[in-house]
């Protein structure tokens, strides 16, 4: 993988939205449907400062940086509560025309250790059960299968199944 991956930061915020758009338009496994997610990225540019303010929201996005655009981005929510803290929510996303060149691994990489630097105990995901590329790699990085949500997305006139997935770490 060519590229850097590193912790994105409030002067990332543009190039984020924007991939995420593009993976929004491009992709079938994003819950997001083109035009549904906010255009401004201020509102990203302040939590992004968030994150990285030290004491601040114990969440992170690592990205990949490349020559001229972002051609991937994990992101893991980690709730601010005591009690929540251990674990965090992770998505993801790669460019399409950058499957397959080792980014999506190298991102998970960076946010597991991430996590096991900081004393969580878990990541989770959710992942349509028709994305064999992503089961792929979740299950290589050691998540399981936990559980089914049945019939949690619609999407271009069908019910979608997800796996539930975790990682103890």
């Amino acid at each position: 993988m060519e590229g850097q991956i590193r912790l994105a930061g409030p002067g990332d915020a543009a190039a984020l939205l924007e991939l995420q758009s593009t993976l929004d338009r491009e992709s079938r496994f994003m819950v997001l449907e083109p035009g549904e997610r906010p255009t401004d990225p201020g509102d990203l540019r302040d939590r992004l400062a968030e994150q990285r303010r030290p004491g601040g929201d114990p969440s992170y996005t690592y990205i990949a940086a490349d020559t001229g655009e972002l051609a991937g981005y994990v992101s893991v929510t980690v709730l601010p509560y005591v009690r929540a803290r251990r674990s965090g929510y992770v998505v993801m996303g790669v460019r399409s025309e950058r499957a397959g060149q080792g980014i999506g691994r190298a991102l998970l990489d960076a946010a597991v250790e991430h996590a096991r630097a900081r004393d969580m105990r878990r990541l989770e995901l959710n992942v349509m059960t028709h994305n064999r590329v992503a089961m792929n790699l979740y299950l290589s990085c050691g998540f399981m299968v936990e559980g089914l949500r049945r019939r949690i997305l619609w999407m271009g006139g069908s019910d979608i199944d997800e796996y539930y997935m975790g990682l103890l770490l």
